[in-house]
């Protein structure tokens, strides 16, 4: 029998290692920002004045922004010439923005400062979304399906190590520089970071496809696609309808967090970043781990199980009120991020056509971010009527509902099954681990 693998072949997987190594980089070095900015944008709108409404704001308007956007830009990702260059040309004006926020906290209208931000935040959406779009068919491109859950397993755990890293400096950083100049700072490396990773990004290596339908396509056809693909549409109905649900329990919650922990708790911003330290590192940790039981198991069982974890987690943060309690809860949730980042992202290339895979992508995130336009809005009149703890509990059940509502439409016989089988597996394995360590004792 002949081993012999094909020069094409042997030529793709090297560009494959290639794109591996490059992607992951850029990721590290743009989740810098991420670790740095997105968890003290909403804290920066409550020094500024915000109220409970604009700190909803903050999820709200990019959420809207990205609903209106999704669609055209699908259109510019599938008329581009390359995926890679329209991700660097978005991503660019994107992070551009990252200096306009700076100065922020410096303007001469203090009761208009909140405001301003949170139209800035807007703007960044636009591009923002463009990038994502583009960046995320580029990668449905670039990795096939077998080897997705093991490819964005390492690279989310190395890019989740700099993002938590960076969340913890930022955290000390707020906290011992004097304000305004701590967010002058940390926007400022915000900005640097993102704009390197571009480099490396373009160090890429862009495969050609022939899955790109030239012609214009009406918005209703755009919509109906999706859900109506004769190998893919039932699928794809099934998961986007469990992740609303989600995602609404998911975006009530967003906003509830730093209200929480600032008006009622009343903890520092060292201590605020040591729950996003302690949640990233877990979710690092068990990146490899959810890999390993998506490639066994299938990404059906882990989303199931990380949203009954997100789906306790709110009412059992609440309850909690103390440091150490909810540095625990955080390690908690982290573990069961890292499955939910990975199979969504897994399960969205897995639900849509590769030919249309950049409107199925819009067409899903364009429904996910409906849930947080209203969502945080919704938030904040219960946090001014009732306070944070019925929020939360709200939260928990929507996500159990949606938890619920994936198990009872994705087979949920076999669905339990599997995750019974797995865990009956790391049962096994650990009592083998236990019999080892009393033999050798």
């Amino acid at each position: 029998m002949n081993h012999t693998v094909s020069p094409v072949l042997a030529e793709r997987r090297r560009w494959m290692r290639w794109n591996f190594k490059m992607s992951t980089i850029d990721g590290m070095l743009a989740n810098v920002s991420v670790g740095m900015v997105t968890p003290f944008l909403a804290i920066l709108a409550i020094a500024l004045g915000g109220s409970n409404t604009v700190v909803g704001l903050v999820t709200a308007v990019p959420a809207l922004i990205n609903t209106v956007m999704y669609l055209p830009a699908a259109a510019m990702v599938e008329s581009a010439r390359g995926r890679l260059g329209t991700v660097v040309a978005a991503a660019t004006g994107a992070r551009l923005l990252y200096l306009v926020m700076a100065a922020v906290p410096f303007l001469p209208w203090p009761e208009r400062r909140a405001a301003i931000l949170v139209c800035l935040i807007g703007l960044q959406a636009i591009p923002a979304v463009i990038s994502a779009l583009a960046w995320t068919a580029l990668m449905g491109e670039t990795f096939p399906q077998e080897e997705r859950a093991g490819v964005f397993a390492f690279r989310s755990m190395y890019c989740s190590l700099v993002a938590l890293a960076s969340s913890m400096v930022a955290g000390l950083l707020l906290d011992r520089v004097e304000y305004p100049w701590n967010y002058l700072v940390l926007f400022t490396i915000s900005y640097v970071a993102a704009m390197t990773s571009l480099h490396f990004l373009m160090q890429m290596k862009e495969f050609p496809t022939d899955g790109r339908k030239p012609g214009r396509t009406s918005v209703v056809d755009r919509l109906r696609k999706p859900f109506t693909d004769p190998e893919y549409g039932v699928k794809f109905r099934v998961f986007t309808m469990s992740a609303f649900v989600l995602h609404i329990g998911l975006n009530l919650a967003i906003p509830v967090y730093p209200i929480y922990h600032v008006r009622v708790l009343e903890l520092s911003n060292s201590v605020i970043a040591s729950f996003s330290v302690a949640s990233g590192l877990s979710a690092v940790l068990a990146y490899p781990i959810w890999g390993g039981i998506a490639r066994r198991a299938g990404n059906a069982v882990v989303y199931f199980l990380s949203g009954l974890a997100f789906a306790v987690f709110p009412t059992a943060y609440y309850l909690a009120g103390q440091v150490p309690y909810l540095f625990a809860l955080q390690v908690f949730v982290g573990f069961f991020n890292a499955g939910w980042a990975l199979t969504l992202f897994n399960l969205m290339l897995e639900y849509v056509d590769p030919e249309e895979s950049a409107n199925g992508i819009a067409v899903f995130n364009m429904v996910i971010n409906v849930t947080g336009i209203l969502a945080p809005f919704v938030a904040a009149h219960m946090i001014s009527v009732w306070g944070v703890g019925v929020p939360f509990a709200v939260a928990s059940a929507i996500r159990l509902l949606g938890c619920l509502l994936f198990l009872r439409a994705a087979h949920p016989g076999a669905l339990v099954a599997r995750a019974a089988r797995i865990i009956r597996t790391a049962s096994y394995r650990r009592q083998g681990l236990n019999r080892n360590i009393e033999e050798v004792s």
